[in-house]
């Protein structure tokens, strides 16, 4: 029988969230949620999930000195591109994740067609965007690259969207992927009864001399029909970041705030980046109730102790 965990707070939330709203976009907007941040030239940019009232996404880019408040919109509407492929597979999209690999800025985005599709885009300012094309076939999404490759090549946590477990691929040039390995399987008792309906990958994997520290999201499913959002943390080893080391017993962050229980989707935190500093803070970007984009702040010592001992 497992004793209770002692109490302590892993993350803690800032006292300004929420730090984005539908107020900041100049256009009809129903809410900014899961956006992804990433530190450049010393400021702060997060391309922003913004959410029509129509249910369709769009994105654009703020940022801020801080990375906390003082957000202030750059440029317009990220375009996307015109084709007839893009028109099929791409009729929504939603989910962007930032990764600077070997100098170059990456952003994955998942494209919603008949089943999601996962699309990748590369900037080298944060203002302008290429489109460079699909990754992966249907029914993939929240692909989140590390920020190095390993064993010379890039590699990357998936998700496949029917199973919800998180996987871990390679691609020699990011366009041909393989070495699929499973690293951590939904409905198992390692994530727990938080994590048993369906589990994927956030941020950007966070290096660190014990392995790689990886930030997912896990859904419970309440009284068989709500669905309830936790952040959790695991760490796998770093040559093999498919080689599972442990994962923590419970989450770092649940729905407790207005703005994470009251919103379009009620009880949802989703972590969808994290920014860490030179001092080993992090700043940990996550959505509120599907409406809202908040900030907290951990540490990687905190992190690790949650992943190994909590």
């Amino acid at each position: 029988m497992a004793l209770p965990i002692s109490k302590k707070t892993v993350v803690k939330r800032y006292a300004g969230n929420p730090i984005i709203t539908n107020d900041l976009i100049p256009y009809s907007c129903r809410g900014v949620y899961n956006s992804t941040a990433i530190k450049h030239e010393g400021r702060y940019y997060m391309v922003m999930r913004c959410e029509g009232y129509d249910l369709l996404d769009f994105f654009m880019v703020a940022s801020s000195a801080n990375g906390y408040d003082g957000w202030t919109v750059e440029g317009d509407v990220i375009p996307m591109p015109d084709t007839e492929e893009f028109r099929k597979f791409g009729h929504n999209y939603y989910d962007p994740r930032l990764t600077c690999v070997d100098g170059e800025i990456l952003m994955t985005v998942c494209c919603h067609g008949s089943d999601a599709r996962m699309g990748l885009m590369r900037t080298k300012d944060l203002r302008t965007f290429e489109w460079t094309g699909f990754i992966t076939g249907s029914g993939f999404r929240n692909t989140v690259f590390f920020p190095e490759k390993i064993g010379g090549l890039y590699t990357a946590l998936e998700r496949p969207n029917s199973n919800g477990s998180i996987w871990v691929t390679q691609s020699p040039d990011l366009i041909f992927w393989g070495q699929h390995q499973q690293v951590l399987e939904a409905d198992k008792y390692d994530v727990g009864v938080w994590g048993k309906r369906k589990i994927g990958p956030c941020g950007t994997p966070i290096k660190t001399d014990r392995g790689w520290l990886i930030i997912f999201h896990a859904v419970q499913t309440i009284c068989d029909y709500s669905y309830l959002y936790h952040t959790g943390v695991m760490l796998t080893e770093l040559e093999n970041p498919a080689k599972l080391i442990r994962v923590g017993r419970e989450p770092i962050l649940s729905p407790e705030e207005s703005y994470e229980t009251v919103g379009h989707a009620p009880t949802v935190v989703f972590a969808s980046s994290q920014i860490v500093e030179d001092d080993g803070s992090i700043k940990l970007y996550y959505g509120g109730a599907d409406r809202y984009q908040c900030v907290a702040d951990t540490t990687i010592d905190d992190l690790l102790e949650a992943a190994l001992e909590r």
